[in-house]
């Protein structure tokens, strides 16, 4: 690394440093105590950290991170940049290092980092992994970007297939849900589990939802599914929640809630939507490379990797 480069870290936010990051982390650049990843339905408390590497009094990397305040997941490298006119002299390698130093400092024994893959600069970030001791990358989900407008155009959404599916459904906008449907969803499940864990519709709402694209679905009376979106940028918007019931969910049911939340985000001009499926979901994953992957603007998979931390 040149001599003339310095990994400090933050004490205080600093202007200009948005871009260094991914907007749904920017956020964590004001340092204050906050939420996981409350989009998502993750509320653990967690403090941020962030490096950077200063040149002549300018900022030409970053390295973000979070500390969990709670007992619950580890650390997590969430974020590395380098000014292009910066790389290849070692400055993303040293941010790592003080990152790692700066977690094991603060008392913790493992660091971790979880991203997409399928874009130019990832070899790069692996390089940086792989020379600092992280263990292997792993899959961990498959990600796509698409057009809502692209989407809606492939077989998957013929009119008649739409109308067998949907048969006896009623499709409503989430905002719509009543205070009592919600108890009742509640309430149903206490009595007789029937929601997957981690697709409960309560962890995505409290940080609230798209109202455009976020849809539900009734039948007899009973609200049986949901797709949950939330908005990334203006004109970028992440299907993050998708649960139909499972009596009902046979045969791809879910689709009409898709073409719903589709139509709606092609309506208002929506050029950007993705989705993020856990590699645990074989049925999603095959769905996403039989109709999505085609048409996809980003096929990519997240990967994890971790580093044990001397004490």
């Amino acid at each position: 690394m040149s001599h003339e480069v310095a990994i400090e870290a933050l004490r205080e936010p600093a202007p200009g440093l948005a871009p260094m990051t991914f907007p749904v982390y920017r956020q964590l650049l004001g340092l204050a105590p906050t939420t996981r990843h409350p989009e998502q339905g993750d509320e653990q408390p967690v403090q941020p950290v962030a490096l950077v590497a200063r040149a002549a009094g300018e900022v030409v990397g970053l390295a973000l991170a979070e500390l969990p305040l709670a007992p619950g997941e580890p650390p997590e490298l969430l974020s590395l940049f380098v000014l292009p006119e910066w790389r290849g002299r070692g400055i993303a390698t040293a941010l790592v290092e003080a990152l790692e130093g700066a977690v094991a400092g603060a008392g913790f024994r493992e660091l971790t980092t979880v991203y997409t893959a399928g874009r130019p600069s990832i070899d790069a970030v692996e390089g940086v992994l792989r020379r600092r001791g992280w263990s292997r990358p792993e899959a961990r989900t498959v990600s796509v970007r698409f057009s809502p407008a692209a989407f809606l155009a492939t077989g998957l959404f013929e009119p008649h297939r739409i109308a067998a599916l949907g048969a006896r459904l009623e499709i409503f906008p989430w905002r719509q849900l009543t205070e009592r449907e919600r108890e009742e969803i509640h309430a149903s499940h206490q009595r007789s589990p029937w929601i997957t864990p981690a697709l409960a519709p309560w962890r995505f709402e409290k940080a609230g939802f798209d109202e455009v694209s976020s849809v539900g679905a009734r039948y007899r009376g009973e609200v049986v599914g949901w797709v949950i979106n939330h908005r990334v940028e203006q004109d970028y918007v992440r299907f993050t929640c998708s649960f139909m019931r499972k009596d009902i969910s046979r045969r791809g049911r879910i689709v009409p809630l898709y073409e719903a939340a589709l139509r709606a985000l092609a309506a208002e001009g929506c050029r950007r939507s993705s989705f993020v499926t856990p590699v645990c979901y074989p049925n999603m994953i095959r769905f996403i490379e039989r109709w999505i992957a085609p048409i996809a603007e980003f096929v990519g998979e997240t990967r994890g990797s971790r580093k044990d931390l001397a004490p």
